[in-house]
């Protein structure tokens, strides 16, 4: 076997590249030095954030909408502790990211001293939080970390892996023998077993009121085309969880929103729930409390789903059909007859129609832009096939209330719910989808404050990137708790700050807006900028505790329901 010389910075991008990478995310530091050169060289994306939490978070958005994992790397010191966060994140939104961090030569980090500069024992902390975590200690070791780490990233439950090298390491140079293509060291897509299949198709055909339930795994998985196939097949309703937002559009003659009272009675009535890339996760009752919990003893669980970790997990299935998603979407597809629509949709169609009228008719108006009329406003300027990522406490629930569903690509950290990641995460949305197809982060101000500087990362790249602010000046839901506990606010409250300002001064478009009728003018303008653009709308501050938000009944069941399931009241 012949080999090649080549420094383990240029190792690295080879391994990464033939593993479909696209994007580093790294800022330019000494000790990514080489590694932003051989990817520069090789084509590849080079992105640095203004936080290196920021280049885990991009790398999320990017894999988000391509099912693809992406490299995030971290100076010695503090640059790594500043990938940890975002660690968290990836691990429990599921979601695969190559986390690479330098740290001092071996020399000081296994002396015994005090005061040493840079320095900090990483490795065991990412070790905690990571799917895989290792140090390599000669640049003849890069191979097995990097092929392990792919393995363990994208193989049943999705999450990140950290590989720690020295921080000089990746200009040193090594032969290293041909490379391994990754069908080599890890399995490639499977799909489900025929048995499965035919099994799953018999209950189905049994089913006389079948649901289908979808998460955020068919997105990540890019998948939405043939749910869409499988739900008409199907013929029942189908409902989403907060992470499946966008999956399939609100429009649809099938489609219903799960916290709605048509989605719940749909549920109640269902004798069959087929869930497709979807764990039941708290904010979906464990698919067993609430309306689930009618009639439970007479329904039966589909569970379709690549990671088998999470089958059975919050609630007993009776049929678990595993492979990767869209192999197994297809499978079903094939196996099934048409069923024809259910006899009852139309009626929760119209229910739901009546719940969501009611619902504008009864938004406030004391003079100021509530954020629910924001949101009605920014649907109809914002287009339809715009990817558009969240961020925001209650921002959320306004967005999910009043902002229609057109799209297939809605990105959210529905799980662990990361506040300030949406700014980055828009940022790696973009980047994968080029500048062809719009962007759009709705966030509130708590949220963008965390890492408003990536605006510029945003700007230097020449990204079209729109954002849309719910600037109420406030931490939204800690303001209706501060109200109701002390009956004032404790610092859950901002100053006004001009953030469309400030987007001006990066290079950016910005606008401040303050009345409904100003909205949609203002965002097709930022759309027309070619630009990345901020659009502040100022909502009314008092919104967020002198009404509930849209759903804080639904919120508040998927909170306390499982405690008074297991432990009572």
């Amino acid at each position: 076997m012949v080999a090649v010389r080549m420094s383990m910075g240029q190792r690295i991008v080879e391994l990464l590249k033939q593993e479909g990478v696209r994007a580093v995310f790294s800022q330019g530091d000494i000790t990514t030095r080489d590694v932003l050169m051989h990817a520069e060289r090789a084509g590849l994306l080079t992105v640095g954030p203004r936080h290196e939490a920021c280049a885990v978070f991009a790398a999320m958005g990017f894999y988000a909408v391509t099912g693809r994992p992406q490299a995030a790397f971290g100076a010695m010191g503090p640059g790594v502790a500043n990938l940890l966060p975002a660690a968290v994140a990836a691990s429990r939104e599921h979601i695969p990211v190559l986390i690479f961090g330098a740290r001092r030569h071996q020399g000081a980090a296994h002396a015994i001293r005090r005061g040493q500069w840079l320095s900090a024992p990483m490795e065991p902390l990412f070790a905690q939080i990571c799917k895989f975590a290792v140090v390599v200690r000669h640049p003849a070791e890069i191979d097995d970390a990097v092929q392990e780490g792919f393995r363990r990233a994208v193989s049943g439950t999705p999450g990140p892996v950290y590989i720690e090298y020295d921080s000089m390491m990746h200009i040193q140079a090594w032969d290293y023998p041909a490379l391994v293509p990754p069908s080599r060291y890890r399995a490639g897509s499977q799909g489900a077993p025929e048995a499965a299949i035919r099994a799953a198709a018999q209950m189905i055909g049994q089913a006389a009121s079948p649901l289908l339930l979808a998460g955020e795994a068919v997105q990540h998985r890019r998948c939405q085309s043939l749910l869409v196939r499988l739900a008409e097949k199907l013929g029942g309703p189908v409902l989403t969880t907060f992470a499946g937002s966008g999956v399939i559009a609100a429009s649809h003659p099938q489609a219903l929103l799960f916290q709605s009272e048509a989605g719940q009675q749909a549920i109640a009535r269902s004798d069959l729930v087929l869930a497709v890339g979807t764990c039941f996760p708290e904010n979906a009752n464990y698919g067993r409390l609430q309306a689930f919990a009618a009639h439970d003893e007479q329904r039966r669980f589909i569970a379709l789903d690549t990671d088998l970790a999470a089958v059975g997990s919050n609630r007993p299935v009776d049929l678990a059909v595993p492979g990767d998603l869209e192999l197994t979407l297809q499978q079903l597809i094939e196996a099934l007859p048409e069923r024809g629509l259910d006899s009852r949709l139309p009626e929760w169609k119209g229910l739901q129609a009546r719940e969501h009228a009611a619902a504008v008719a009864a938004i406030p108006d004391r003079g100021a832009l509530h954020p629910s009329r924001m949101m009605l406003e920014a649907r109809q300027a914002i287009p339809d096939d715009t990817t558009i990522v969240l961020d925001g406490g209650l921002t959320i629930f306004y967005q999910h209330a009043f902002f229609e569903k057109r799209g297939a690509d809605f990105i959210y950290g529905a799980h662990y719910s990361h506040l300030g990641c949406g700014l980055p995460q828009a940022v790696g949305v973009q980047l994968a989808q080029g500048r062809e197809r719009p962007v759009c982060l709705i966030t509130g101000d708590g949220a963008l404050g965390f890492h408003f500087m990536e605006l510029e990362t945003a700007v230097r790249h020449h990204l079209p990137l729109v954002v849309l602010v719910n600037d109420d000046r406030a931490l939204g839901a800690e303001v209706a708790a501060h109200m109701n506990h002390i009956g004032h606010t404790i610092e859950a409250r901002f100053s006004e700050v001009r953030y469309d300002q400030m987007m001006i001064a990066m290079g950016g478009h910005g606008e401040l807006v303050e009345h409904a009728r100003d909205v949609q003018p203002a965002i097709r303008r930022a759309f027309a900028s070619g630009k990345t653009a901020l659009v502040q709308v100022r909502t009314d501050p008092q919104a967020s505790h002198l009404e509930p938000h849209p759903f804080a009944a639904a919120r508040a069941s998927w909170i306390n329901a499982d405690v008074e399931d297991r432990y009572g009241r």
